[in-house]
């Protein structure tokens, strides 16, 4: 009867033991992916409550963009009836059927404004990281400095010039890395109706989420003079929190108008991920 306790006990020994050891990856996972889903919020605290003066950075690309897209708005308004007049003029005649042309003449020039309109929009939201490059550059040095007590680097145009042609080059490559994977698989979708639009929602979801969370360490990474192949490492050894950080910057960048005023919160909280990350706060520490 010993004997058979013991086997018994030994083998459930090993269920617990097996047990423990596929649930630990699990948990790890679980927590690394909330613990980065919680940065952009960490972010927000820091810049929106904590430091109210970093305003002077992420306040300029807010007011340009809200101007670009009030002009927008009312170029799309004051060009539309030219637009649709220079196809087909406005019926002047009098009766019913003259009356019912220039009922749909005035619907044209409504869905011409309003496609000039969404034009022009989707082509801002595309080109909004590029005008808040330099900005959000300086955003995140800020944060960096108040969270490790790094003194400033001293300001010369030369360092200002650097840093702007970097930011810019930066996120028009990154830019075009995305269109370069997204705008064809969407053609793609196009020809599997129902299906194509679930693998694309679904990979697009991954892949944004995965780009974004790399996309908002770049600054504090590139200002460490950190490669393409240390930032893979970074994802690779970190991925759930680098995943959920990712995940919560698309919850609120594709929305819109929100986008506007999250994106300084996610530039400070990519930067705090990566300095948790740097230090092994946030995980193992990544490979150089």
């Amino acid at each position: 009867m010993k004997v058979t306790e013991q086997v018994a006990e030994t083998a459930k020994n090993v269920v617990v033991s097996a047990k423990r050891d596929v649930a630990a990856p699990i948990g790890r996972s679980v927590i690394g992916y909330w613990r980065g889903l919680t940065y952009p919020f960490r972010g927000a605290r820091v810049v929106y409550l904590r430091n109210p003066g970093l305003v002077r950075y992420w306040g300029i690309p807010i007011v340009v963009t809200l101007f670009a897209v009030v002009g927008i708005v009312w170029g799309a308004v004051a060009v539309h009836g030219t637009l649709v007049d220079a196809i087909w003029a406005t019926p002047t005649s009098h009766g019913f059927w003259p009356s019912v042309a220039r009922f749909f003449h005035a619907v044209l020039e409504w869905l011409v404004g309003l496609t000039v309109a969404l034009g022009g929009l989707v082509v801002l939201s595309l080109v909004t990281n590029v005008i808040a490059a330099p900005f959000n550059d300086a955003l995140s040095e800020a944060v960096e400095r108040l969270q490790t007590g790094a003194p400033a680097i001293p300001f010369s145009l030369q360092v200002l010039a650097r840093d702007l042609l970097r930011t810019v080059l930066l996120e028009v490559s990154k830019l075009a890395l995305y269109a370069a994977v997204m705008g064809p698989l969407f053609v793609a979708s196009l020809f599997l109706p129902a299906v194509g639009q679930v693998v694309y929602s679904i990979f697009g979801f991954l892949f944004t989420a995965i780009y974004f969370a790399i996309d908002y360490i770049d600054w504090p990474a590139s200002r460490k003079n950190r490669g393409m192949r240390y930032r893979v490492g970074v994802l690779r050894r970190n991925f759930w929190p680098m995943f959920g950080f990712g995940t919560g910057v698309w919850l609120f960048l594709f929305v819109p108008f929100v986008n506007l005023l999250f994106m300084p919160a996610a530039v400070a909280g990519g930067t705090l991920l990566f300095l948790d990350l740097e230090q092994g706060a946030g995980g193992a520490p990544p490979a150089s």
